[in-house]
């Protein structure tokens, strides 16, 4: 259903040049009738009898019927575009063609008696430059102007030149005509003129004076609201609404209120629902504005002439056409929606309140931009209408008013929130303050880089994320990478530099079977760290949070360029800047958690995987740290241990090569993780180093790593000590006594007891208390020992972190981030026995975090069994 089922628009409203929407009281002249005020039927068939027009014909009757008190001055105060121009054409015609207007009076139970002959006198003082008022009268009185004598005409010389008739003076822009006057003399005769006029038209009605004027606060209207008159002030808001229907609708007059009542319920019921109706006055306004939403005729006919009004076409009357031609056959009603900013037609007649002539294209751009959310233009234009008519706080449509524009009873309530918030995130021109939207010049770089995101691939997004992650976030530009496809991935770590750790960073937790193809062939595979969020939910490359952020922050990219001003990339440096730091802390709050193989099989199901917590480490220093706490030098030392046997004569090369490869086994973290270990091993007498350059056991071996490396394992062997004696062989039975032989000499004293040499290991151990425990403990059942010399060795590894963590005997005064490794031996000799060694221990400098080992060379009686 169309609302022009109900009222008829009239021709000239459909029709290609529309209907003139100003009267203009010079067209009266027209001489081939083309103008509507020059054809009186026409004129008063779209005449409507507002209020103050009965009072007029009330008062005008009066005065010609015989009432002494009517008043016979005119006064037609208001704005342009109030009505006074059409009430002054309905009174010329009243006079002039009285068929016509006799006829009018009729059709609308009015009564208006005028005298036959009067001689009516019209004037646009704006349109007819003039010296003096008194010149065009005597003109249309005597058919000649009078002679310039300098002085306006007195009433005697105005009474010979009326006789017996009755003038009837009309003027138009009275008040401006007046100011046109330079002469301030000229201008005070003038006006004292119509001042014995009015009063003349007080005491007798041969003469009536009708006038239009903006204000009585000025001349000539603050001197001819001292005489009793007939004031017009055109302040019956009701009124404006009837005018204007009557002349868009030939059948307006001829509706009844019922016939409309369905529509007009339908659409209030949707618009409480939604809150858009708050007042019950409402369902009146709306009765009396239909097919107009009380809102189009209060922007139009309140707003937009408080702003000035339309001024260069055909005013606000010319606007509701356009509304009537563009909805007549489609719309059950006209909203403020309907005001299409793409039309040509309407963007001209709202230029008028737009003198830039920018804000509405820059509205439509907007909104182009967003046709693919279908509210868009109408919330647009309603915004757009608010915005152009109204100033201050008043600037802009409420939510109630975009609502009542858009909302019809099949509308869904969220396509009006989506548009909505489409365009307060991507229109850039488009503001929200106080509850009101509005158009504004000042453009919202922040919306600009939501719009431009929509035309950013995910693909890029996801390249960004990606960047951010391994770069920024992991600082690994070089041996990360963070998983799209599995085979990808193996190729990227294949084109890595071996021989160090190679981070994989997953951005989801992967399932057995991926994890298992991950691994799957893959070079000194037991160096690839696979890191996954510790958020099982999580999924760095399908979040949408973090697409959109990178979006915007290349958007912001991608705009920088675009900015004319310093001022204005700099607040694309900063949305990129925010963006680029929300990817980041989402990708901190998700964590890591490293996926330790424990056991890798043949095929998924025989895989076992360990998920170790990295804490807040996020950066590949944390991740290192914490993988050294995990793998440290000695748990790779005690997992050799039990192999040793197995090791005997391979290099150490092959060794590290096995740790490095060979999932399940502990993950040599640094790139010595395993010749450290050997050394350990080779100083705590559980294994022999042999190389070209010299064979080590019970000892640090001499050698440098690629010494070491080209070096094989053995079983622990001895070393001969320079204070070892050499053990005594068996001593030679003394001679038999011979029968008459001499006795033997004295007999050579005893040989003192055989003394062993040997070595006690202590392991690493957490801390010198940790440490003189173990000495107790191994000492305790070893009578009569003496410690001939006792090593203590001090290893500490810090693999990151802050220096000044560390102890500064070993720091120096250097601080910051930094990495530090120290090995620290302490000899002494002939020590004693068990309590001199536990003293020695717990005098060792403390280091906390370091471990701490050592070896005794002890010295016991042969006859006293050896523990160590």
């Amino acid at each position: 259903m169309s609302y022009s089922d109900l009222l008829k628009p009239r021709r000239d409203v459909l029709s290609e040049d529309g209907i003139e929407g100003i009267i203009d009281f010079e067209n009266l002249k027209d001489p081939r009738k083309r103008k509507i005020e020059a054809r009186p039927a026409d004129f008063f068939a779209l005449t409507y009898p507002t209020a103050d027009a009965r009072r007029v014909i009330e008062t005008v009757h009066r005065r010609f019927s015989g009432d002494r008190d009517a008043p016979g001055l005119f006064l037609f105060e208001g704005l342009k575009g109030s009505g006074k121009s059409h009430l002054l054409v309905m009174v010329y015609h009243l006079f002039k063609n009285r068929p016509a207007g006799q006829d009018w009076l009729g059709r609308h139970n009015l009564k208006c008696d005028v005298p036959q002959d009067a001689v009516v006198v019209i004037n646009k003082l704006t349109d007819l430059p003039l010296h003096s008022i008194w010149d065009f009268i005597f003109e249309a009185l005597t058919g000649k102007p009078p002679q310039r004598t300098g002085l306006q005409p007195g009433l005697d010389e105005m009474k010979a030149a009326l006789g017996d008739r009755f003038l009837i003076l009309v003027l138009d822009e009275l008040e401006r005509g007046i100011q046109g006057i330079s002469n301030p003399a000229i201008q005070t005769q003038n006006v004292a003129f119509l001042q014995m006029l009015s009063e003349w038209s007080s005491r007798e009605n041969r003469v009536t004076l009708f006038a239009s004027i903006y204000s009585d606060q000025v001349e000539p209207g603050s001197t001819l609201k001292r005489v009793p008159s007939c004031r017009i002030r055109f302040e019956h808001a009701s009124d404006k609404d009837r005018v204007v229907l009557h002349r868009l609708f030939e059948n307006y007059l001829d509706l009844k209120p019922e016939a409309c009542r369905p529509v007009i319920d339908s659409y209030l019921s949707a618009w409480r629902r939604h809150g858009a109706v708050q007042t019950d006055d409402f369902t009146e306004r709306f009765s009396e504005s239909f097919p107009f939403s009380p809102d189009v005729l209060e922007v139009i006919l309140d707003r937009v002439p408080a702003r000035g009004g339309f001024q260069n076409l055909r005013g606000a009357l010319g606007f509701l056409t356009r509304l009537v031609k563009l909805t007549h056959q489609r719309a059950d009603m006209i909203t403020p929606a309907h005001a299409d900013l793409s039309d040509q037609v309407v963007t001209v007649l709202l230029s008028d309140l737009d003198p830039a002539g920018d804000l509405i294209r820059r509205a439509r751009d907007n909104m182009k931009e967003l046709e693919s959310y279908p509210l868009v233009n109408g919330l647009g234009a309603t915004a757009m209408l608010y915005t152009l008519s109204g100033s201050g706080r008043d600037r802009g449509a409420t939510r109630e008013h975009l609502l009542r524009a858009v909302s019809t009873p099949a509308t869904d309530i969220n396509e009006f929130e989506r548009a909505l918030l489409a365009l307060q995130r991507y229109g850039s021109y488009f503001h929200v303050q106080e509850g009101r939207y509005f158009f504004d010049r000042d453009e919202q770089p922040n919306a600009k880089v939501e719009l431009r995101s929509l035309l950013v691939p995910e693909e890029r997004a996801r390249d960004l994320i990606r960047r951010l992650w391994g770069e920024d976030l992991f600082r690994e530009p070089v041996s990360a990478v963070v998983l799209t496809d599995v085979e990808k991935t193996k190729e990227a770590l294949g084109e890595m530099e071996k021989g160090r750790l190679r981070f994989v960073l997953s951005p989801r937790r992967l399932n057995a079977e991926e994890r298992h193809l991950l691994y799957h062939g893959l070079d000194e595979r037991n160096q690839v760290i696979l890191l996954e969020p510790r958020d099982p939910q999580f999924d760095a490359l399908a979040n949408r949070d973090l697409l959109k952020w990178a979006q915007r922050a290349l958007a912001a990219e991608d705009l920088k360029p675009t900015a004319q001003d310093a001022s204005r990339k700099e607040e694309y440096d900063r949305i990129g800047r925010d963006d680029r730091k929300n990817i980041s802390d989402a990708l901190k709050r998700a964590g890591l958690v490293y996926v330790r193989v424990e056991k890798y099989g043949n095929n998924p199901s025989e895989d076992v995987f360990e998920e170790e917590n990295l804490g807040n480490s996020i950066t590949k220093e944390n991740v290192i740290e914490k993988l050294g706490q995990l793998f440290p030098v000695q748990y790779l030392a005690e997992h050799l241990m039990p192999r040793l046997s197995e090791l005997r004569g391979v290099s150490v090369k092959d060794v590290n090569h096995d740790y490095r490869n060979i999932l399940g086994f502990p993950v040599p973290t640094h790139q010595n993780s395993v010749s450290r270990a050997i050394r350990v091993l080779c100083r705590e007498r559980h294994l022999g180093v042999r190389h070209q350059s010299g064979n080590f056991c019970g000892q640090e071996p001499a050698l440098t790593d690629t010494e070491l490396s080209n070096a094989t394992l053995d079983a622990p062997f001895e070393r001969p000590r320079p204070d070892q004696p050499p053990t005594p062989g068996p001593r030679p039975e003394p001679p038999q006594p011979t029968p008459g032989a001499q006795p033997p000499g004295p007999v050579p004293p005893p040989v003192p007891p055989r003394t062993e040499y040997s070595e006690i290991v202590i392991p690493s151990q957490r801390g010198p208390g940790a440490l003189r425990q173990q000495l107790a403990s191994r000492l305790q059942q070893i009578d009569g020992v003496r410690i001939s010399r006792v090593r203590f060795t001090i290893f500490l590894e810090s693999a990151s972190g802050d220096l000044s963590a560390l102890p500064q005997a070993l720091r120096g005064n250097l601080s910051g981030a930094g990495s530090l490794m120290a090995e620290v031996t302490i000899t002494k000799e002939e020590v004693g026995g068990k309590g001199d060694v536990e003293q020695i221990a717990e005098r060792l400098p403390n280091f906390p975090g370091a471990s701490y080992g050592a070896r005794l060379d002890i010295v016991v009686p042969a006859s006293v069994e050896n523990e160590g």
